[in-house]
């Protein structure tokens, strides 16, 4: 378990990494396929926690617990960056990230009250609230396109591979009683990139002109930063959270992580840094403080591993 003091430099950490995946994520959709993309970050990532993991401890958890450890591979990965990745592709950035980071916090606590490792609390409702309003004027300018019915589409995909990986993340933190978030994240990883290497040889179908482009320095850069910074390392912060923070605390990076990826696509790409932005990033902080300075009950370790 981590100390008192480690926590919040931790959920620092994991603001960082996963606000920077945005523009690596660029990176790697303008050189490959979504699916392509997203399967070639997850193997790498799973790989990588695999390795360091060590393999007694990844056999013990795919015996302790083999069904549950593949359906989360499947709701975090292989389900998740299907749907948001069709989905962002049939509506603009700006809607997309305001139901996506809107519904996290959302998806997490209504998984962690239904599964048992979450309370309801006018705190955590009033903070989700708050920052569903700074989501909305932080991307306020972006949010242009007609709601047309392949938008309305879109919409639905984003809102399930947002659940989905909610879903996974809550049914992930028994495990995490009794394995390390290296493994547990790792197994999830590997398998739900598996999965996306079947989707992408079936929807996709890369030509050997889109394969090339995934050896360009840019993809490459792209690939080591959201597989192995905003991938691996980012992922066991976010477990070792949700382990001892609990499902909606440790969610409250989607309030933040925007804000991190604001300000490098203004720092980077020159993107227009206005009022609305500065007002949405300043009521989002807010909304993260009022949920992560709130208390929180630590579940005890079970004496049986879940199966």
């Amino acid at each position: 378990m981590q100390t008192q003091s480690e926590g919040p430099r931790l959920f620092v950490a994991l603001c960082i990494f996963w606000g920077g995946n945005w523009l690596a994520t660029k990176g790697l959709v303008m050189n490959a396929p979504p699916f392509a993309s997203a399967a070639s970050r997850a193997l790498l990532c799973g790989a990588v926690m695999l390795a360091l993991a060590g393999r007694t401890e990844v056999r013990a958890l795919f015996a302790h617990a083999p069904l549950r450890i593949v359906a989360i591979g499947l709701l975090t990965s292989t389900i998740c960056n299907g749907a948001i990745y069709w989905g962002v592709a049939r509506l603009s950035t700006g809607l997309a990230a305001i139901v996506n980071n809107a519904l996290t916090p959302i998806g997490l606590l209504l998984f962690g009250y239904l599964l048992g490792e979450e309370t309801l609390s006018r705190r955590r409702l009033a903070g989700i609230a708050l920052g569903v309003v700074g989501l909305a004027l932080l991307f306020a300018r972006r949010t242009q396109g007609s709601i047309d019915t392949e938008a309305i589409a879109g919409l639905a995909a984003v809102a399930v591979g947002t659940l989905s990986y909610c879903l996974g993340s809550v049914w992930c933190r028994p495990l995490l009683r009794h394995s390390g978030p290296m493994a547990v994240g790792g197994m999830q990883m590997l398998i739900g990139g598996a999965f996306l290497v079947a989707l992408s040889g079936a929807f996709e179908r890369p030509d050997p002109g889109q394969l090339a482009g995934m050896g360009s320095p840019v993809f490459l850069l792209s690939l080591a930063w959201t597989g192995l910074v905003g991938g691996a390392a980012a992922l066991v912060i976010y477990l070792r959270l949700i382990r001892d923070w609990g499902p909606t605390r440790a969610g409250m990076y989607a309030f933040v992580t925007p804000i991190v990826a604001t300000a490098l696509g203004a720092a980077v790409l020159g993107e227009r840094l206005g009022p609305l932005e500065i007002a949405g990033a300043v009521v989002l902080l807010a909304a993260a403080a009022l949920v992560l300075s709130g208390g929180f009950v630590r579940r005890p370790v079970d004496a049986t591993p879940p199966a």
